[in-house]
């Protein structure tokens, strides 16, 4: 089995197809936003995948809070998912999937990767997200876009891949724009 490519229809994980080699849509992300707050959440974020017939299945939920200070609340199935934060000022994130292991989607040279927690120093990431080539570059690199690779050893957990990815995807993108926009503050 080679590693699976799952390719962002759009560039906004929120609301995009993940499609895989054979041009099949396998999961979709959408995401509704509230024009006010609706039980405390903003905005809600479903993530279903396509059976083998067509058929489509709810694999997650993410609930955007209102506020700012509270937690999105993840449901993979019908698991309660607790992203947890592992670092001070950085991003890494981590969670129990499926299969019961601990999971850490870490900021690795600007791009998202997965890592098993607990399983030696020189762990394989079971994911890794690589941005569509921007810019100049872009010329020569027409067929490049954004992708979310699986290797065999991740498969296994693949709903939860998927709906973690979206949601760290989508904080990290927040932080990202959060401290350009500081950075762009004049001095007073």
């Amino acid at each position: 089995m080679s590693t699976l490519k799952l390719t962002l229809s759009r560039g906004d994980p929120l609301q995009t197809d993940f499609v895989a080699m054979d041009n099949k849509v396998l999961y979709t992300s959408e995401t509704i936003t509230y024009p006010r707050a609706l039980h405390g959440s903003r905005a809600t974020t479903t993530v279903t995948r396509r059976d083998p017939v067509g058929g489509l299945l709810q694999v997650g939920v993410i609930e955007w809070p209102a506020n700012p200070h509270d937690r999105p609340q993840l449901v993979i199935g019908t698991r309660s998912v607790e992203m947890t934060k592992t670092g001070l000022y950085t991003s890494p994130e981590k969670f129990q999937a499926h299969d019961g292991r601990m999971y850490e989607w870490q900021i690795s040279n600007s791009r998202a990767q997965l890592v098993p927690l607990h399983a030696g120093h020189n762990a394989a990431y079971v994911a890794t997200f690589l941005q569509s080539t921007q810019g100049f570059f872009r010329v020569w690199n027409r067929g490049s876009s954004a992708s979310l690779f699986v290797p065999p050893e991740g498969v296994h957990i693949l709903d939860d891949i998927v709906v973690t990815f979206v949601y760290f995807e989508s904080q990290w993108r927040d932080r990202e724009r959060h401290r350009a926009r500081i950075w762009d503050l004049p001095a007073t």
